[in-house]
């Protein structure tokens, strides 16, 4: 059970987002859901609350790193420590070859997976070092491993998720907090 934990799931509004969210918090923990809109952030709030799920939705754009400091200070005066991180929040993009790949697209793709994934770790895992205990899980594919054709910004944002992953966790290794794409 995660009675009294707090968990921040990034792109919590549908799919593998929601689903994290409302099984977390059916399992006890207080959840935080970001979206990138008030909407968004509304239907999460609505969506805990239906489920009987403490916590909240928020509006935070994971590109914005000042963002994502401002939340950490928030979310740790409401709520305690984050004690789970959940990097979701992401976009496959458009397909195409890398030679015809628009730049805004790659721009904005690499912001949202690599970036948003890095910004949050940067901001949220002091805090569970100074509580020597954390859980972090970096949505990833099987993309960022293999590559797939037609979609190589994608590939290449979840590649370097999965290396992000690697790294943080040997870097972690002598704290109790875990981390896994």
């Amino acid at each position: 059970m995660l009675d009294g934990k707090i968990v921040l799931v990034t792109g919590a509004t549908r799919g593998i987002g929601k689903a994290i969210a409302l099984t977390l918090g059916g399992s006890g923990a207080t959840v935080i859901g970001t979206a990138t809109s008030d909407g968004g952030a509304d239907n999460i709030s609505k969506m805990l609350v239906d489920n009987e799920i403490l916590g909240k939705g928020i509006v935070l754009d994971v590109r914005d790193n000042d963002q994502i400091s401002n939340l950490g200070e928030s979310i740790k005066k409401d709520f305690g420590s984050i004690d789970i991180l959940v990097n979701n929040a992401g976009i496959t993009g458009p397909t195409s070859e890398l030679w015809n790949y628009n730049i805004n697209d790659w721009k904005s793709i690499i912001d949202i997976n690599l970036h948003g994934t890095f910004y949050c770790c940067k901001t949220i895992v002091p805090n569970m070092i100074k509580n020597n205990y954390g859980r972090i899980v970096n949505v990833a594919s099987v993309s960022g491993k293999d590559g797939n054709a037609n979609a190589s910004a994608y590939s290449s944002a979840k590649a370097g998720v999965i290396g992000l992953t690697k790294s943080l966790g040997k870097e972690l290794a002598t704290y109790n907090i875990a981390v896994n794409a």
